[in-house]
């Protein structure tokens, strides 16, 4: 099937956003926000991640890109060890993210800022240090600093100095992390979880027969119609035609008017 046929065909279109992770827009009917359906619920670590994480009272920074820190650092690395690895430092080639956002001594996220850990990081309510890469990474990493839970910075611009300087701002300037945890909260106040809500317009569609009644009538409108071109087409030539009797009528008053002065100089 052709994807325009999809397109306009589509009886459900379901949202991987909510108002809590990006702006707020004008949606149909048939379109459902169900942004964060992907995020489970925390679970218990492997033991020594775990005792890891909990033995950390001074705090874990998860993904770091330095080294020169005093709290504990938990990078996501290909590598099991690191040639000159400093003690405050574990790597890992796999860590479950989700869970380790989770833990109450976790006080920052450095990523990339891909989507789903954006609002990976809004469910936890964590502060992040952005450092985009490509694609929507960087209008996600915009959004987290216009929301006040995070900054970010650009990866061509990346410095010891620099980066230390952003990491302390975001771990002692308490309001990134007051602001990370309304954004939480905002995500987290609706009627259903976002699965559920995912469940039951699916059901839904399927109870209705596609749910036609949700199609807004533009998808049937044809080309010209949709641009609104008849419209603009009947003002044009509305606007011409007034504009050329307009035109016609000064002329004629302009006319009558020097011909008025002419018999009045005759005259004279």
């Amino acid at each position: 099937m052709d994807l325009a046929d999809v397109m306009y065909r589509a009886s459900l279109v379901l949202l991987n956003s909510h108002s809590s992770t990006n702006l707020a827009v004008p949606y149909v009917p048939n379109m459902i926000d169900i942004g964060g359906f992907h995020v489970k619920s925390p679970t218990k670590l492997p033991e020594d991640l775990q005792e890891f994480l909990d033995n950390s009272k001074e705090g874990v920074i998860y993904f770091s890109l330095g080294s020169n820190l005093k709290v504990k650092v938990l990078w996501k690395w290909e590598e099991d060890v690191w040639s000159g690895q400093p003690p405050n430092v574990r790597l890992g080639k796999w860590l479950p993210q989700q869970d380790i956002l989770a833990h109450p001594n976790l006080k920052l996220f450095i990523t990339h800022s891909g989507l789903l850990s954006t609002i990976e990081i809004i469910y936890h309510g964590v502060p992040v240090l952005a450092i985009p890469i490509a694609g929507d990474q960087k209008l996600n990493a915009e959004r987290v600093v216009n929301q006040g839970f995070g900054l970010k910075l650009r990866f061509a611009d990346l410095t010891e100095e620099l980066l230390l300087e952003t990491i302390n701002e975001l771990l002692t300037n308490p309001k990134y992390a007051v602001n990370a945890k309304k954004r939480s909260e905002v995500f987290h106040d609706r009627m259903t979880k976002p699965l559920d809500t995912a469940m039951y317009w699916v059901e839904y569609v399927i109870r209705h027969g596609g749910a036609p009644h949700l199609r807004i009538a533009g998808i049937d409108l044809s080309w010209y119609q949709y641009f609104l071109l008849d419209v603009i087409l009947i003002f044009s030539v509305t606007s011409v035609i007034v504009l050329y009797i307009s035109l016609k009528l000064i002329n004629r008053l302009l006319l009558g008017c020097c011909r008025r002065k002419k018999q009045k100089i005759k005259t004279n």
